[in-house]
């Protein structure tokens, strides 16, 4: 099967399968029931290319990921912030689109919306799915994942809903999760270390304030986004937000 074409699912054969594309587009397969060995699964090509009917609204794209520093590939909305959570949440260094194909041992098949892999080795597996059109088949389908996921010592996380509060947060943070934006050391270590003796958001933006309006609000968002600040972004952010170290 081509890279361009994705896996197609097969029969099962009374074992749970995974397979996956190497960056070449060959494809690969090996049994889910060993941790060592699914450290082998090292996915680049997406196994899934989803079609656009007549008519359809696409919110296709790519998020830049932070943790990766590439783009990655989405279907939906749902699917850009879930990954911008992903990304702002963990330390990621790898994030793929439709990784794999998951075939169970009874022949059912589900191919999960992510893979990510953090700075220590753990794999993550992610679906983002709205639970207002998550059906028994898919509740199902999730949970023989993260049955998968548990036997190889992988995370698996669902996302089905998202707050407007929590997205409007990540959106905001993600304005300055860029490198570009990240202090040099010794202005890293001022922020910090005035973040502190603050309180909230309030108290830390009038404490670095310089005679050049906005100087460091670049610098501190970065800080917030990668955690070295801490901040509740299941709460509306203002000045009065407390802020604390992670």
């Amino acid at each position: 099967m081509s890279k361009k074409k994705g896996i197609t699912h097969a029969a099962g054969d009374g074992f749970d399968r995974i397979e996956w594309l190497d960056a070449e587009g060959r494809k690969h397969a090996l049994r889910a029931d060993n941790p060592v060995s699914a450290k082998l699964v090292l996915p680049s090509g997406r196994t899934r290319r989803p079609g656009k009917g007549e008519g359809q609204v696409t919110f296709q794209g790519n998020y830049w990921c932070a943790g990766s520093g590439a783009h990655v590939f989405h279907e939906s909305m749902l699917e850009f912030t879930s990954m911008m959570l992903i990304d702002h949440l963990n330390d990621i260094v790898s994030l793929y689109a439709q990784p794999m194909l998951l075939t169970f041992a009874d022949g059912d098949f589900h191919y999960p919306d992510f893979l990510a892999i953090d700075a220590e080795g753990t794999r993550i597996l992610v679906d983002a799915h709205p639970k207002s059109r998550t059906t028994p088949e898919d509740e199902r389908k999730f949970e023989l994942t993260r049955q998968m996921c548990e036997r190889l010592g992988w995370k698996y996380i669902l996302i089905d809903e998202m707050s407007r509060v929590v997205r409007w947060n990540l959106e905001f943070l993600a304005r300055y999760q860029h490198p570009r934006f990240a202090p040099d050391t010794e202005t890293r270590e001022w922020l910090l270390a005035l973040s502190s003796t603050c309180d909230t958001l309030g108290e830390l933006y009038a404490a670095c304030r310089t005679d050049k309006p906005g100087e460091h609000v670049p610098a501190l968002i970065h800080l917030f986004w990668r955690r070295h600040i801490g901040i509740d972004i299941a709460e509306p952010i203002t000045f009065d937000s407390p802020i604390c170290l992670p």
